[in-house]
């Protein structure tokens, strides 16, 4: 345990970020105790955005508990180049089918549970996915294997862009609400 609170990310050491994130939590848990009403009623006029960001930010987490251990492998160090984005697409793996469950079911509500309209769903978030996944490799390979930046960094980078871009693929295109009109052909 110790060996792991001495590890760093970004150079930082992770128990100082352990600290970082117990105090924002304290913050967080204040704010909320002292607003809670107004926070309540601004949670539920924006739900599907709330929820999007905490199921993205635990697709997040997937993905980089998947990412981080893999990448950091020190018999790999040598292959950094390539390595990094065999690891990434590996815990793009994990994320997505997260994502598609708590997407579907708690984020944007889809109630469809037809084969079709389930196939299609499926077949549009993958799509939109790989392109998300073509962008975040992008970076990573300009960034990580051309430049030799901190690969870290650069994840973390692209994992806000994937982020923005993936909410407008799931809200406009992969489970967007059927007009009534459309609902009847």
């Amino acid at each position: 345990m110790a060996e792991l609170l001495n590890d760093t990310i970004f150079g930082v050491k992770i128990g100082t970020w352990l600290i970082i994130g117990g105090c924002f939590l304290f913050v967080a848990a204040v704010f909320y105790l002292v607003f809670r009403k107004k926070v309540n009623e601004w949670i539920k006029k924006h739900k599907e955005i709330v929820l999007y960001v905490v199921f993205g930010a635990l697709t997040t987490l997937v993905n980089f508990i998947i990412y981080y251990p893999l990448v950091n492998i020190k018999a790999m160090e040598p292959h950094k180049e390539w390595w990094v984005l065999v690891v990434n697409v590996v815990a793009w793996i994990f994320a997505v089918a997260f994502a598609f469950v708590t997407n579907k079911l708690f984020v944007f509500e889809s109630k469809e549970s037809d084969k079709k309209t389930l196939f299609v769903q499926i077949t549009s978030f993958l799509g939109s996915r790989l392109f998300s996944l073509a962008v975040e490799e992008g970076i990573l390979a300009l960034f990580v294997s051309l430049l030799h930046m901190n690969e870290n960094l650069w994840k973390l980078i692209a994992a806000v862009f994937v982020v923005i871009m993936n909410y407008f693929f799931g809200k406009f295109l992969v489970f967007r609400k059927k007009k009534k009109n459309e609902k009847d052909k």
